[in-house]
């Protein structure tokens, strides 16, 4: 029998492709159904494009989850569920029905091939930094040792990053 603990686990979502906002409103029970229950949600947040910044805005949120799956059957899953809801990679930074990212599993370090935690660009992100520490300011990065709130005010993105009240 494995014995396995759980753990917490934030996750962004993203999208600029469909009514982004359902598309998340129906991701919420899958997440829960196939990776554990949802404990916090940020609010939605409406930006720029990050990297490709020649397609539509993006609404961005973060989540924090519980999970008993490890993290390489956790990004099997989140893969297999933007699949599931139609996204296509094509190339890096491109428009996207749905992106799930796994932001941080606890506070494990995990670098390999086909996934590293934490998220590598997370420092540079205000549109993941501003709902994060919406749910998670005192959160510590288990590689810079800093909370979320300090993360977010070193942050050298200059984007705007706006709540939208719903």
């Amino acid at each position: 029998m494995k014995l396995t603990m759980a753990t917490n686990i934030y996750l962004s979502l993203g999208g600029n492709l469909g009514n982004t906002l359902e598309i998340f409103k129906n991701v919420y029970p899958i997440l829960e159904k196939k990776i554990g229950p949802i404990l916090q949600f940020s609010s939605i947040y409406q930006t720029k494009a990050w990297g490709n910044t020649n397609q539509a805005d993006f609404l961005n949120q973060v989540l924090e989850l519980m999970t008993e799956l490890t993290p390489q059957e956790l990004i099997a899953e989140l893969l297999a569920i933007e699949s599931e809801l139609g996204r296509v990679r094509k190339q890096q930074w491109e428009a996207r029905i749905i992106d799930l990212d796994i932001l941080f599993y606890g506070d494990q370090i995990v670098q390999e091939s086909n996934l590293q935690i934490p998220h590598p660009f997370l420092p540079q992100r205000k549109f993941v930094l501003i709902p994060l520490v919406e749910i998670a300011s005192a959160f510590i990065h288990p590689v810079l040792k800093k909370n979320m709130s300090t993360l977010e005010s070193e942050c050298p993105d200059c984007s705007e990053v706006t709540k939208l009240s719903l």
